[in-house]
Formats: structure tokens, sequence, C-alpha cells
């Protein structure tokens, strides 16, 4: 054995006793400086780098062990935990289905890729991942919770339960099983059982971090359902100090979204907008193209699934199909798109048919529905890309709107940092609004305004009227929308109340919290009167 041969075993072997993650790395870095190549180096790397949040470091280091090593589980886990941790999530289960290849029979990478398609939105998957982990060890106590908060969160709590009282036996102080049967109480209207259990639980977390958020945003829903308004928003406003510290450093500053939306506004006020002159109607795979926008919480995610229930109607939820797209979300003006190629233009609407594909829709010959309500902020590339698409734009109360947006536990990205605040909440609402109103009245779109509490109190007719404005007969399915729902994965926050059917209590809600919206109203009263409540 050569001498360069024993001191990378040397190296090896210390990485291997050295037990602690940050011993492990200077031993790790010290052997890579010298030149020694071995997976175990960058794996310890990696390690190290994932502990201290530097996720995107550890891939490289990640990438370069598996260079040496490419058919090795436990890189390809920590692969896809890092990209997880990136809110990567499509990446992550590619990552675990590498490593399932490897190792079929390991329980840990079925319980890893069911927490990959929990982050994704897919339930079903998430479920299907979790149970086979737990066929394969039953006693698997962190798949037993995941899988019952997966259950808990699509509104099965019957399904839920057993699995959350199985992981707290082995397991009595687990916070995701703990939650999973919080969440079965308020799915049960339970809310005295819920609170209590919630203040145990918050009481054992003293570090603020997301599974504290996410606590207390459920405290907030038990208080609430006990109409102990005062307490409640008090919760909600904890949950979201905390997030709000946790994101700051990768959502704030210049680049932050709302910053963005109010420079266009300037640009778009003070120059007339025009269209590229080759924004023309193109093929399609779809007989009809549809979008649906409008604001977060305004009742998108219902109106999706009444069009869902149709048996001419493919519909995607809440995918990013402008993502890159001449750099899509808000930051270009028409002006800028209008000096793009038609060469440019084709190969996007191809990129768009693509991504639509690969999220799992089938468009071809359907009535094609993109709900994402913050293409609103893409109208420009809808008008040039689809000229004869049709919008449907959807209202609500805008201080319901702006209370659910500050009480729901949403996923922090560009777009709902903004709702961590309720000044904020509400400054992106008025500031959105007002983009969609520029939009409207300077560019070509076939739009159709409808407000939310108009569909649940005379929903028929509604429904029917919209039906007309896409040109599509109505059909009786869409009555039964809820239950073709409970069968169906839905991404949205919104999918318990969905699932339950029209129901009237979501309206007016925000005369409960009158006294906390009070220093929004300003903000937001134009919108009240120019939607009509």
């Amino acid at each position: 054995m050569t001498e360069r041969a024993n001191e990378t075993e040397a190296h090896v072997r210390a990485v291997a006793a050295a037990g602690d993650p940050a011993h492990a790395n200077k031993i790790a870095a010290a052997a890579l400086e010298k030149g020694l190549r071995h997976p175990a180096f960058h794996a310890a790397r990696a390690r190290w780098l994932q502990l201290n949040d530097r996720h995107a470091e550890a891939l490289n280091e990640l990438k370069a062990a598996l260079a040496l090593a490419p058919r090795d589980a436990g890189l390809f886990a920590a692969t896809g935990i890092s990209l997880l941790n990136l809110n990567r999530p499509a990446k992550a289960i590619a990552a675990f289905d590498a490593a399932i290849l490897v190792a079929p029979a390991h329980a840990q990478m079925h319980y890893y890729k069911g927490c990959a398609h929990a982050a994704a939105g897919d339930l079903a998957a998430a479920l299907s991942s979790h149970e086979r982990a737990i066929a394969l060890q039953p006693d698997h106590v962190d798949a037993l919770a995941a899988l019952a908060a997966a259950a808990a969160r699509g509104g099965d709590a019957a399904r839920a339960r057993p699995f959350a009282e199985r992981a707290l036996r082995s397991a009595p102080g687990h916070s995701t099983a703990a939650i999973a049967l919080v969440m079965c109480d308020l799915h049960d209207r339970d809310f005295h059982r819920a609170e209590k259990r919630l203040s145990a639980l918050l009481s054992e977390l003293t570090t603020k971090d997301q599974t504290r958020a996410l606590a207390l945003g459920l405290l907030g829903d038990a208080l609430d359902g006990q109409n102990r308004t005062d307490a409640a928003f008090e919760a909600y406003a904890e949950k979201n100090r905390i997030l709000e510290i946790l994101y700051k450093t990768r959502f704030d500053g210049e680049a932050r979204l709302l910053n963005r939306v109010e420079r266009l506004i300037a640009e778009l006020q003070e120059r007339a907008v025009t269209l590229p002159a080759h924004a023309a109607p193109a093929p399609s795979p779809a007989r009809r193209h549809v979008f649906l926008l409008g604001f977060m919480r305004s009742g998108t995610t219902l109106l999706q699934q009444v069009f869902a229930a149709h048996p001419d109607v493919e519909t995607l939820e809440e995918r990013e199909t402008f993502a890159g797209l001449f750099n899509a979300g808000g930051a270009d003006i028409p002006e800028r798109l209008a000096r793009l190629s038609g060469e440019d233009i084709d190969r996007a609407r191809e990129m768009y048919w693509e991504r639509v594909r690969g999220f799992g829709a089938k468009p071809e010959g359907t009535v094609f529905l993109d709900k994402q309500p913050f293409n609103t902020l893409n109208l420009p590339l809808i008008a040039m890309l689809f000229p004869t698409a049709k919008i449907i734009f959807l209202v609500r109360d805008p201080r319901d709107v702006v209370l659910s947006c500050f009480r729901r536990h949403l996923e922090v990205k560009p777009t709902t940092f903004e709702l961590l605040t309720l000044s904020g909440a509400a400054r992106f609402y008025d500031r959105v609004m007002q983009l969609a109103e520029i939009y409207r009245a300077k560019l070509s779109l076939d739009v159709l305004e409808c407000r939310y509490e108009d569909v649940v109190a005379d929903f028929e007719n509604r429904v029917r009227a919209i039906c007309g404005f896409l040109e599509m007969p109505w059909n009786k399915a869409m009555r039964d929308f809820d239950r073709t729902a409970r069968a169906r994965t839905i991404r949205s926050v919104s999918s318990n109340q969905v699932r339950r059917g029209l129901y009237a209590e979501g309206a007016g809600q925000w005369r409960r919290y009158e006294k906390q919206l009070a220093p929004v109203f300003p903000v937001l009263q134009p919108w009240v009167e120019r939607f009509g409540y």
C-alpha cells in the first residue's frame, strides 16, 4: 500500500471516529487541502455545511462525493435533504429516487421521499411513500408521524389519528405527531382539546423555528374557534414574527417583490404601453386556454375545483409555468418584451406548454385552466404569448383577503413574505391590485371579473355565467365538486375548506377582527368600494 493510500485511509478513519461534525469537517478539509481524494471527506464537509444551513455549498461537496462513489445511497439522500432545504422538492424527489434505486429496502429513503412529496404539495404521493417506509419498518416513528400529518392536512382525521397515536406511544414528545393530532382536533372542531395540546407542545418548543411557528398558527385557529379573537390574533402575529426573522435575509432588501412592483407601477404610469406587433394568435394544444387570477385567498381554489369536476376541463394548480420566461414575475414591462423576436416568443410558448405537461397536466383538446393567483403579475406575458386566452379575475372582500393571508401558514417565498405583517399584506394587496388595474386598462385582455361571495351565494347561476364566458357547456358534475375534490390532490392551503363544499361563513370574517384590522382600513377602502363591498 502506498504512503498516500495509507494517509488517505488514516484520514478517513479519523473522520469516522470524530463523531463531532465540526471536528470531522476540519479533518476532511485538511485532507482535501493535501490533495487527498475520498467521498468521506466531501461527505463530512457537506454534513457540516448542512448543519450551518449552507445547503448550496453542501450540494457542491455532495456532487464531488458522488463522482467518487456514484452508487452511495446515503450521498443521494443527503443531496435530497439539501435540495429540500433549498425549496427544490422536485429535484429532491429525484435524488431520493436515486437513493431508493440503490437501497430499495431502506425505510428512511422512502420517508425522505414522502417529505419531499409533501413539500411539493402532493399529499397522495407523500402518503404512499410514508406507507412504504412503515411497511419496511413498522416502528419508524418519523414516518408514522409524517403520514399522520399528511393525512390530517388532507382532511382525513380518521386516518391520521391512529398513526399519530402510534408515533406518540414510541416517542411521547414527537412534535410532528402532536401537531397531527392538533389538526385532527381542529378538523373535529374540538378547539379546547386542540388548545390544551398546543399549550403543552409550545412549552416544550423553546427554539423559534418553523415548528414553533406552525404550532402558534394552529393555536390561533384553536382560539379563533372559541371566538377568542384577541388572543388568536396575537398567536398569528407571533407566528409571523418568527417567520419574518427566519426569512428576512433571503427575501428582504432591494430585490424584494413589493419594491419591484412599486417601481413597475411608477414606470407604467409614466408611459404608454405597446405590445409587440407579432403578438398574434398561435396554435395551442388546448381547445380553450384560461387563466384564473386574482390575489391569494380570494377563492381561486374553490373555482378551480369546480371546473376540475367538468369532464372537458383540465386544470393546473399553482405551478410556476412562467418562471424564467423573459424574467417573469412582475419584473418586465411590455416595452422590454416588445424587443423580443418572433422566434423568442415561439420558444417561450413551447417552454410554457412543456412545463404544463411536466407538471402532469394534459391540455390537448381540453379547456385548459391555469390557476395561479400571482400570474396577475404576468399579465403582459399572457397578453403577448396567448392573446386569445380567457382570463377569470376573482375578487373577494379585501378585508377578508388580507386577514386570511395574515392568518394562514403559507409557504414563505417572495410573494408570501409580504404577508407576514398586516401592514405589509395590505400594502402588497393594494399594489398588486393597482398593477392589475393598469394592465387591464392598457393591455388587450379578455377578462371576466367575478366575486367569490356571489359564487357562493348563487352558485349555479354564477358558474353557468362563467361557462358562457368560456364558451363551454355547464355540466351537472360541477355541482358535486366537493365530492371529486376529496379524491384529488389539492396543493393550496384551502384544500380542507374546498372539500367541505360551499359554505357562507367565510364571508365577513374580518368583522370579528375589526379592531386589529382598523390600521389598514384606509389602504383597503378604495378596493372595498371598487369591488362593491
